[in-house]
């Protein structure tokens, strides 16, 4: 099994509870009207053709679609495309979704006004090689979003509220934290969990020509229980870039 393979196979495992987690799902209305004002400050009101990189279980596609727009998901895992459509059927919601890969999408050239993606980039192992994917389908002056978190880097602070959490984390998860998602031999094949981020994403997205890059620091009010707040509760640090494909 390649490493692609095995990312895919790690997402399908997580598909049932993703939207469960603490900072994935949306769930109250005050976290739905926080990411509206976030995606409207960095998109416009306009209605847009959208693509969904690394959709998952559609949690921003179908955002995204609730505020007007056209939109399609797409993403590598079945499992978490399946949650998706049964999502968008259960709302009555209008959204595309299809499997595909990031960095090899299968749409035709300049045909979408946004590509945006949320928590994928740090998964990807060809970084650039994606993000010029997502340059071919843009439109001339089309805007590519990443919302990510700064997953390696952590105050002193934060470093040990994370270790004084692994106890809790295994127990109650059953698994073992300090692991990550995957084994060591695929961390080291993901380019941005090396790099510090996002100074890493605004140098790649102008080596692939994109101009006017902006980062926006992302506030949500993130809903977590008691015992998720004492888990989770360093873990905060999340950006949104945003820039325009030139012509």
């Amino acid at each position: 099994m390649n490493a692609k393979e095995i990312i895919k196979e790690e997402w399908d495992r997580l598909a049932q509870e993703f939207d469960n987690k603490a900072g994935h799902g949306i769930r109250t209305r005050e976290e739905e009207d926080a990411w509206i004002n976030l995606l409207t400050a960095a998109i416009g009101k306009d209605r847009l053709k959208i693509l969904d990189v690394g959709c998952g279980t559609g949690v921003i596609t179908l955002l995204l679609a609730k505020m007007g727009h056209d939109v399609t998901g797409v993403d590598i895992s079945e499992r978490m495309l399946e949650r998706a459509r049964d999502k968008a059927k259960s709302l009555a919601i209008p959204v595309k979704f299809e499997f595909g890969d990031a960095e090899d999408l299968p749409f035709k050239d300049e045909i979408f006004d946004v590509v945006i993606n949320r928590h994928l980039l740090w998964t990807m192992l060809s970084p650039e090689k994606a993000i010029i994917e997502w340059r071919r389908v843009l439109k001339p002056e089309g805007k590519v979003i990443i919302i990510d978190s700064m997953w390696n880097v952590y105050a002193l602070r934060k470093r040990i509220w994370r270790f004084l959490a692994a106890p809790l984390i295994l127990i109650t998860e059953h698994r073992i934290p300090w692991h990550g998602h995957y084994d060591k031999d695929i961390e080291k094949k993901l380019p941005m969990k090396q790099r510090k981020r996002p100074r890493a994403d605004i140098e790649i997205l102008k080596h692939c020509g994109f101009v006017d890059i902006n980062v926006l620091k992302v506030t949500i009010p993130i809903t977590r229980t008691f015992i998720e707040r004492l888990k989770y509760g360093y873990w905060n640090e999340k950006f949104l870039l945003h820039a325009t494909r030139l012509k």
